[in-house]
């Protein structure tokens, strides 16, 4: 994540936590009516819902930062070390692999083996394949409720 993206994010929630705080401070010690039982219960919530942003503001810029810190972790190269050299073939081979007359094919042999070779497949698809669907999507509906709509 940027530099300005996480200035701008605790800007955000540093602004509106104070805006709350001194909103709640401000209905606490402004004037009022004497029987006004509701102004205190006003401003002791506004000002825990100020505290309760900036603390939610902080879990989550922290939450995105050690997730950043994760994500870069995860794209550095990790080479796992060798205990010791490489350990020989298994005792029955490793297969027909690589041998003369196994079951490689060579490029050019006159005999082709198998019963098919690879086909490439292409898609094209376009910008207005989604709202087509969609659109179909939504007559199909509509038709569907006015054709079994229940008629009592």
């Amino acid at each position: 994540m940027r530099l300005g993206e996480i200035i701008g994010k605790t800007t955000g929630f540093v602004l509106v936590a104070a805006a709350l705080v001194v909103g709640g401070v401000l209905v606490l010690t402004g004037s009022h009516a004497y029987n006004d039982y509701l102004n205190g219960i006003l401003g002791w919530g506004l000002i825990l819902f100020g505290v309760a942003t900036a603390g939610l503001g902080a879990f989550i810029i922290t939450g995105i930062l050690y997730e950043q810190r994760l994500t870069q972790k995860e794209e550095q190269v990790h080479v796992t070390p060798r205990g010791a050299p490489p350990a020989p073939p298994p005792p029955w081979g490793m297969g027909e692999v690589g041998r003369p007359g196994g079951s490689v094919v060579h490029v050019g042999e006159a005999t082709p083996r198998g019963g098919g070779s690879p086909r490439v497949m292409s898609v094209a698809v376009s910008n207005l394949d989604g709202p087509l669907l969609v659109a179909g999507l939504v007559a199909w509906t509509a038709i569907a409720m006015i054709l079994f709509a229940p008629t009592h």
